[in-house]
């Protein structure tokens, strides 16, 4: 029975309800610093890509001449070894970008400004081809501007790996009013001659991650491939 004398229950003390803020802030710091580590691993990834395509072009050219059964065999091992790394750091950059989508809202880019210097960074990966942008149309455009220039690398290394060796490459950067498009040509070999790139599949894939939608054409006469990738520009300009 309940005593009427007796002193009500106390509140528990403060101590044994512990405040949850200090907690959720270090979470949220803890999680700012993995999304920071994965954009620092994604663009160390897309560095290292670079060179490596570089190397295996390297690789392709120096198989078209004459060699003994033993040069032969270290390069096709140099190949080997260069192609498992560069689908390791596609599927490293894959994760990466992945896990940071949905922490990177899209900002605007100057579109133009991004990939004259991603031009310019991969003139020094690929001494073989000059580089050549063309700008179109003017304004900003929504994106993520890592990943982006990312996309350039990769389309370039694509382009490299096709082209007719000593060939210039075009990178051309398209504003529309309701698109934005990058664009990769490359001349290539006559029919039948033409290196293999391998790498359209995957290279689809990157630009479907983004929202994006990749064409290929190609032409007879003069012999060339041309790599574009259209985006939503979902802004207007500013």
């Amino acid at each position: 029975m309940h005593d009427p004398d007796s002193a009500p229950a106390e509140p528990p003390a403060s101590h044994d309800r512990p405040d949850l803020q200090p907690l959720e802030a270090m979470r949220d710091a803890l999680q700012a610093q993995v999304h920071q580590l994965e954009r620092q691993l994604a663009r160390l990834s897309h560095d290292l890509r670079n060179p490596l395509g570089a190397i295996r072009l390297g690789t392709e050219l120096l198989r078209r001449g004459a060699l003994d059964p033993q040069q032969r065999q270290v390069l096709d091992h140099i190949d080997s070894a260069g192609e498992r790394a560069q689908q390791l750091i596609d599927q490293r950059i894959a994760e990466a970008q992945t896990a940071a989508s949905a922490d990177e809202p899209h900002r605007p880019v100057a579109l133009h400004a991004l990939v004259a210097q991603c031009v310019e960074t991969l003139a020094q990966a690929f001494p073989g081809h000059a580089l050549e942008h063309d700008r179109l149309g003017e304004g900003h455009c929504q994106a993520d501007p890592d990943r982006l220039a990312q996309l350039v690398g990769r389309m370039v290394a694509e382009a490299a790996a096709v082209a007719t060796p000593g060939s210039g490459l075009i990178v051309a950067s398209i504003v529309e009013p309701e698109r934005f498009r990058i664009a990769v040509h490359a001349p290539t070999p006559a029919e039948g001659e033409a290196p293999g790139g391998g790498g359209e599949d995957r290279l689809r894939d990157a630009v479907r991650s983004q929202s994006g939608r990749l064409e290929v054409m190609r032409q007879a006469a003069p012999p060339g491939r041309t790599l574009v990738a259209s985006f939503a520009r979902a802004a207007a300009a500013i």
